[in-house]
């Protein structure tokens, strides 16, 4: 993977591009040097830098005809512009520059100090690091969003524990950072106003992932988690229908999950759309149950077909009897309401145990597995028993990446 740090030195003294290298390479920047014009061209395009340190002072090609060029290159990184000139020289280049379209947030008069140089990219550093909504849109319409699926398994048949869906997360398939974890860009789409396009893109993805494996004889359900935004949009149920009918699918194989905070956003569109969804034979999933009360008086309201009981109060099921009791009492609650009971956040075999003896429906967690890329999802269906489970002591385990959930609002 590219390392996301960039450095490009222009300088035309050798011992000061060492400096700056040394420097930078200690603090995780990669770096590339040019001491002219002609090296600059060369290094330019296929290192991509992400900030530039810029000595006024060159020889042949000054500072100021690098910014120009720079300009009309379209440079939208950090420029550092270094030299030994005067104050009002290097103030002077600096409004060249920004007079040219570039960002140059920082002056380094020479010589540089290292203290001065590592404060400047350790600065650096930390705002390259943040993920700008920006990014996430080019990322949406680019199509760098992936989807991992989840395998959710039946308590209803003894020891078999047959894989009966799974649910699809998603994840960021970043150029320089690799996969990029949820919690790093839903709050990013819910401040930009791209939860709608964030939510659009997965169904879109679920879709066509289950016409795939339709036709390599796997037809199992989906499950895609709805933002709030979603539940007021009232085109949702006949959009959804359209993009499963262009599949020729089945409406049984995709599930959707919405969360009491996005059901109780504006509950009379949440039940209307809901509501037209169960009638075209598409299930609705209450996603973490239990991590809230505020609309617990709402949920026999909802035209639900599953309660998904949140991980959190898997956790202490192991060593609490009060968290057990809990436990027993949601159970019997969606039975009552005639819900079955998916529980997230599995991880042990007692806990599998005692919910399979509360009667609860169904299971997800990383005792069963983590979350996996299409392909090994297959293989995992198909070469899964759960026999494996309540035989032996040693946990399950895959070597797939850490679960991470679509996010908040979206699972």
């Amino acid at each position: 993977m590219t390392n996301p740090n960039r450095l490009l030195v222009i300088d035309d003294e050798s011992a000061v591009r060492a400096f700056y290298r040394d420097a930078a390479e200690a603090m995780g920047y990669a770096v590339a040097e040019a001491g002219n014009r002609a090296e600059f061209i060369e290094v330019y395009a296929s290192f991509r830098p992400t900030v530039i340190i810029l000595d006024l002072a060159m020889p042949r090609t000054d500072g100021v005809e690098f910014l120009r060029d720079l300009g009309e290159r379209q440079c939208s990184v950090p420029i550092l512009i270094a030299s030994g000139s005067d104050t009002r020289v290097l103030a002077a280049a600096q409004r060249v520059g920004r007079g040219y379209g570039l960002t140059i947030p920082q002056l380094l008069a020479k010589p540089v100090s290292l203290p001065q140089l590592e404060i400047v990219l350790e600065a650096l550093l930390i705002a390259s690091s943040a993920l700008r909504c920006s990014d996430l849109q080019r990322a949406i319409e680019n199509e760098e969003l992936v989807l991992f699926y989840q395998p959710k398994v039946s308590l209803r048949h003894g020891d078999e524990l047959p894989v009966i869906g799974g649910e699809a997360l998603v994840r960021w398939q970043h150029d320089e950072r690799g996969l990029v974890e949820p919690d790093e860009f839903i709050s990013l789409a819910e401040d930009g106003g791209l939860m709608g396009a964030l939510t659009d893109t997965v169904l879109r993805q679920a879709i066509r992932q289950l016409a795939a494996w339709r036709e390599m004889g796997l037809e199992l359900p989906v499950s895609v988690n709805l933002s709030a935004s979603s539940l007021t949009d009232l085109t949702l149920p006949d959009q959804i229908s359209g993009l499963l009918a262009a599949e020729s699918l089945k409406s049984s194989l995709l599930e959707l999950e919405v969360t009491e905070q996005a059901a109780m956003a504006d509950i009379t569109k949440a039940n209307d759309i809901l509501t037209r969804l169960r009638l075209k034979e598409i299930a609705v999933s209450l996603d973490d149950f239990g991590s809230g009360f505020s609309s617990l008086v709402e949920i026999y309201r909802l035209p639900l077909s599953e309660l998904k009981i949140d991980r959190s109060l898997v956790a202490e099921l192991d060593h609490s009897d009060d968290a057990r009791t809990v436990m027993r009492a949601l159970v019997a609650l969606a039975s009552m309401l005639h819900l079955p009971v998916c529980v997230e956040g599995v991880e042990t075999r007692a806990s599998l145990e005692f919910l399979q003896s509360t009667g609860c429906d169904a299971v997800q967690g990383f005792l069963i597995s983590r979350p996996l890329p299409a392909i090994q999802y297959v293989k995992f269906v198909k070469s899964w028993t759960g026999r494996a489970i309540l035989s032996n002591e040693a946990r399950t385990a895959s070597s797939a990446g850490s679960v991470v959930q679509f996010g908040r609002e979206c699972g």
